[in-house]
C-alpha cells in the first residue's frame, strides 16, 4: 500500500512541478527535495549516486536542448537566459524526484493494481536487463581486443556504431516479436 501511495504522490510532484515557471519556486523545490533526499534511509553512497546521475542527465540535456536555444536566441538579439535557468532548474527537480522515487519504491508492488501495467513493467524490465547485460559483454569485448596502451579513435567509433547498430536492430526484432505475440493472445485490433 505505502508503494502505491508513493506512486500517487510522486505522479502529484512530477504534475506540479512541471507546471512551475518561477525561477525562485523551482530552486525552493529543488532545496525540499534535497532536504528529503538528505533524511531519507539511504546509503550516503546511493544518495551521491542519485544526484550524480541527475546532474549528468540534466548537464547532456543542457547540452543537446536548452543551450543551442540560448545560443540562438543570442544570435537574433535575445535574452534567454531566464527560460535557460528555467527549463534545467525545472529538469533537474524532475530527475532528482524521479531517480529517488525509483530507489525508494518497488515499482512491482506500486503498479500491482493493475494487469496490464504490471506485464508491461516486466516486459520493460526483462528487456532492460538482457540489455545491460550485452552492453557490458560488448564493453568487455572491446577492453579484451584493444591494445593496453590506447585505444585508436578509430577504434572506438567502430565500436561504438557497432553497439548503437545492433541495439536498434535487436530492438526492432524484439519490438516485432513483441507485437506478433500480443496480438496471437488477442491484445491488439487491427
Amino acid at each position: 500500500m505505502k508503494d502505491k501511495l508513493l506512486l500517487f504522490f510522486y505522479l502529484f510532484l512530477l504534475i506540479f512541478v512541471s507546471f512551475l515557471h518561477s525561477i525562485g519556486i523551482l530552486f525552493l523545490v529543488f532545496m525540499l527535495i534535497l532536504a528529503v533526499l538528505s533524511f531519507l534511509p539511504l546509503k550516503v553512497k546511493e544518495k551521491l549516486r542519485i544526484l550524480r546521475r541527475s546532474f549528468f542527465s540534466v548537464f547532456f540535456f543542457s547540452i543537446f536542448v536548452s543551450l543551442p536555444y540560448v545560443f540562438i536566441g543570442f544570435l537574433i538579439g535575445e535574452n534567454r537566459f531566464n527560460y535557460f535557468l528555467m527549463v534545467n532548474l525545472r529538469a533537474f527537480d524532475l530527475t532528482v524526484m524521479t531517480f529517488t522515487f525509483l530507489e525508494i519504491v518497488n515499482l512491482f508492488k506500486a503498479l500491482d493494481f493493475s494487469k496490464n501495467l504490471s506485464l508491461l513493467l516486466v516486459l520493460v524490465s526483462s528487456h532492460s536487463i538482457s540489455y545491460i547485460k550485452v552492453l557490458k559483454d560488448f564493453t568487455q569485448a572491446f577492453k579484451s581486443r584493444s591494445p593496453k596502451n590506447g585505444v585508436r579513435g578509430e577504434d572506438l567509433k567502430n565500436y561504438l556504431t557497432r553497439v548503437v547498430s545492433y541495439f536498434f536492430e535487436k530492438s526492432m526484432e524484439t519490438s516485432e516479436e513483441i507485437y506478433i505475440a500480443m496480438k496471437s493472445r488477442g491484445l491488439y485490433h487491427d
